[in-house]
């Protein structure tokens, strides 16, 4: 286990790298002055004064091995250049906890509904439970999470006027946006976990154990319920990933002031080295989280630790 572990950390560090990287490279190689609107009528010496100092006057490489070096040492993400004195430090320590707070929430009715209508429809296969289930979903997927949104907003705030809108701090005000950001990811789960147990209760080894006299309550808990969430397990992974990133539509629509919220605004603002330091950010969570869903992996299932170890 300790070696399929340190395989996964060793590969995940390096695909890291390559992310950091690409995005350095990809920002700093845009159209544009990312410092045009800050200088705006400055004299030439004071313009020069301001490249100096974010390290523009410097040939690409030169400034990417500097970045990486102050990355690696103080974990620096880089100092805003609309927002003076602000880094992307800042930022994600200050923004990141309130996406969070509607992702944790988001993804826990995500996981715990849709992983139950799936289990429910699955087991319950072409009868009329399982026909509902399946057009509730179908209809969930196709609606983009704007729509729910918008639709939400329009007739739970604003022509019933059950919930307020707009506002944050209060538990009224999570309850339009977890939703939007939460029906697709349980018609995902949903859709997913009934295939899975289709597919996981047709198999030679369960026909087997059936026909060995083994107790239907454990061939399901035992045997098909196990071996149907192996899938569900690689959503999870990045649903994590993105509990701090949030969903940057959702926050704008209401004015959530998170993470993502944020993101939008640096690149409206052409703000490269926040945008750079944001986009490292979720790559890192990422990367985590399918180092932890390789080790949920190696648990739920140990063959996969043994055959690639």
């Amino acid at each position: 286990m300790f070696k399929f572990i340190t395989k996964r950390i060793f590969y995940s560090l390096i695909t890291l790298f390559l992310i950091i990287t690409a995005t350095f490279f990809l920002i700093a190689g845009a159209p544009g002055d990312p410092i045009a609107a800050k200088v705006g009528q400055m004299p030439d010496k004071a313009q020069e004064v301001i490249r100096a100092k974010y390290g523009l006057d410097k040939p690409v490489v030169e400034r990417y091995f500097l970045y990486m070096k102050n990355l690696l040492t103080t974990g620096d993400f880089g100092e805003s250049i609309i927002y003076t004195g602000k880094s992307a430090n800042d930022v994600i320590k200050a923004n990141a906890p309130i996406s969070a707070k509607i992702g944790i929430i988001a993804v826990i009715l995500q996981i715990v509904i849709g992983i139950s209508l799936g289990i429910i429809s699955g087991f319950n296969r072409e009868k009329v439970g399982d026909h509902i289930i399946r057009f509730c979903v179908v209809l969930a997927i196709c609606v983009p999470s704007f729509v729910v949104a918008a639709l939400l907003q329009y007739f739970v705030a604003f022509k019933w006027k059950l919930v307020p809108v707009f506002g944050w701090g209060q538990l009224k005000h999570y309850i339009l946006p977890v939703t939007a950001y939460a029906i697709g990811g349980i018609a995902s789960y949903t859709k997913f976990m009934r295939s899975s147990i289709i597919s996981v209760a047709n198999e030679d080894y369960i026909i087997t154990a059936k026909a060995k006299g083994c107790k239907k309550k454990r061939v399901i808990k035992n045997h098909i319920l196990r071996n149907s969430m192996i899938p569900i397990i690689t959503m999870i992974g990045p649903a994590v990933a993105g509990i701090f990133s949030g969903s940057f539509i959702l926050e704008k629509m209401f004015s959530i002031p998170g993470l993502g919220n944020y993101y939008v605004k640096s690149v409206s603002n052409g703000d490269y080295t926040m945008i750079i330091g944001i986009t490292i950010f979720y790559a890192i969570l990422y990367t985590i989280a399918l180092i932890v869903v390789d080790i949920l992996y190696g648990i739920v299932d140990p063959r996969i630790r043994v055959t690639e170890s």
